[in-house]
């Protein structure tokens, strides 16, 4: 236990008030885990902690909650009055919270038994709801009546999800009827904290353990029901040997943890569903999936408010993860870099090998590979380097006689195919004077 904390709850203890540290931290340092951060609970109201901390930085972040927050060292740590919360509203919050004298109570409105757990500076545990048992038996468990955890706050039905894959913690029975059950509640909880929820598991280790629970327990289909089409989804192809969604969590699984990523390898071909057919040979083709793919996943993320920047991104991994042939020249490759951004050409290559790779067990990815690595050659010449990509420019072609209009933009796309099949042409002098002898 850091010694700012120790020192927070001896100097709430010296002023006759009990403090403990609560939830998170307790359950991952009996998982053997480093706390990222410390929440403590207090039997001191927060007029009262405000006086305690009085020679310190004090921030009241929620007055009517009981939480006030002490700066010690430059770190924020977070005190909160121990409380019985009232009625929920609408799953999502209570309207009002009733300030308590009794551990007991604070700990009965918690979610998960893992996170009910509290513990003094002495690391005395106070456990009432036998949550270092589940810990030790790997059992997500609601606190109490799992339907009422869940009509609470329906968040809770994807904090359990996040739990489980975090941890590889079975949830326990009832609480897995329960979220299977109600949940359509989560249609009641804002996008913001729903998607809050859903980066955290996107970008874990082996998202398809949330992906996978989510579908199970019927989750997918409430929050992503675009989804839900490819569920079963038979390709009616020889290049690939699983369904259409087990393809789309294969593949998210194969690439790293960055967001943008994750989210292009969940949606790349999730439009496959809308563009199938089945061809003279007998095979499954989806002509212009990709397309179609990087529109819905637009509307998708505008749904759940993403960023724009995150939106721009999957839409270019999308769009571009078909251009895998067999053979590309450099000048193609150049092309593809500045089509879609040397920011985002690698990433494009991971997702095309996870792509690849999440095909059949047997497929080889090392044609793909091996591009990239030309294409790593490649973003280092200077005109990749560059977001002029041409050593000249319509101004200077407009010096050379010519008029504005359409003239300019075709010279200068002309003389951009010139320069992506032999960069070493990208000077004034030859483009010049390829300008005056090709062009009237």
């Amino acid at each position: 236990m850091p010694l700012d904390v120790i020192f927070i709850l001896d100097k709430l203890n010296e002023n006759c008030f009990e403090a403990y540290i609560v939830g998170g931290c307790v359950r991952d340092y009996l998982l053997g885990n480093t706390p990222n951060d410390y929440d403590i609970t207090t039997s001191a109201r927060p007029d009262e902690i405000k006086e305690v901390f009085k020679d310190f930085k004090t921030i009241l972040v929620g007055e009517a909650y009981g939480t006030v927050a002490v700066i010690i060292n430059g770190i924020s740590y977070e005190i909160t009055t121990f409380r019985i919360d009232g009625k929920y509203l609408n799953n999502r919050k209570p309207e009002s919270v009733e300030f308590s004298d009794n551990l007991l109570e604070d700990l009965k409105r918690r979610d998960f038994t893992i996170n009910a757990m509290a513990m003094d500076r002495n690391k005395n545990l106070y456990d009432p709801f036998n949550g270092k048992k589940d810990l030790a038996e790997e059992i997500i468990r609601a606190v109490g009546n799992p339907y009422e955890r869940l009509r609470e706050d329906a968040i809770r039905i994807l904090r359990a999800i996040r739990f489980s894959g975090r941890f590889d913690f079975y949830l326990e029975e009832d609480l897995h009827e329960a979220i299977s059950n109600e949940r359509e509640l989560l249609k009641n909880i804002s996008v913001e904290r729903i998607f809050d929820e859903f980066k955290a598991m996107i970008t874990a280790d082996n998202p398809s353990k949330y992906l996978l629970l989510m579908e199970e327990t019927g989750v997918l289909t409430v929050l992503f029901p675009e989804l839900k089409r490819t569920i079963g989804f038979n390709q009616h192809t020889p290049f690939h040997d699983k369904t259409l969604f087990d393809h789309l969590v294969l593949t998210t699984d194969f690439v790293k943890g960055d967001l943008a990523l994750r989210l292009a390898a969940l949606f790349h071909d999730i439009s496959k569903v809308d563009t199938f057919s089945i061809g003279e040979d007998g095979r499954g083709h989806f002509y212009g999936h990709e397309i179609y793919g990087a529109e819905l996943s637009e509307k998708i993320l505008k749904r759940y408010k993403a960023s724009n920047k995150i939106i721009e991104k999957v839409k270019i991994l999308i769009s571009d993860h078909m251009k895998v042939h067999s053979e590309m020249t450099d000048k193609a490759l150049r092309r593809q870099i500045k089509r879609v951004g040397r920011e985002n050409v690698l990433d494009l290559y991971d997702l095309m090998i996870a792509d690849c790779m999440a095909t059949r067990t047997d497929r080889d990815a090392s044609f793909i590979i091996k591009r990239k690595n030309r294409v790593k050659e490649l973003l280092e010449e200077k005109e990749m380097k560059s977001n002029k990509f041409l050593e000249i420019d319509g101004n200077t072609i407009k010096s050379l006689g010519f008029q504005e209009g359409k003239i300019i933009g075709k010279i200068l796309k002309d003389l951009e195919e010139i320069v992506y099949d032999d960069p070493s042409k990208n000077n004034k002098e030859y483009l010049t004077l390829y300008i005056k002898e090709n062009y009237r």
